[in-house]
């Protein structure tokens, strides 16, 4: 992963993100505490890195 982190400050920053495929290059730090069903929408098959206000990480490290 790249040494820039991204910011995402709202849901829908967040799935821009991940459907463009930003995940796979850069960890992500969010505004905002985790949401499972947000999660649950996407595809993670790659490495990546998102973690969110309350201290929740979600990431695979290959």
């Amino acid at each position: 992963m790249e040494d820039k982190t991204l910011i995402a400050d709202t849901h829908s920053i967040l799935d821009a993100f991940i459907e463009n495929g930003l995940h796979k290059k850069y960890p992500i730090c969010c505004q905002f505490p985790h949401c499972q069903s947000l999660l649950d929408k996407h595809q993670y098959d790659e490495e990546f890195d998102i973690e969110f206000n309350d201290g929740y990480r979600h990431q695979n490290e290959k």
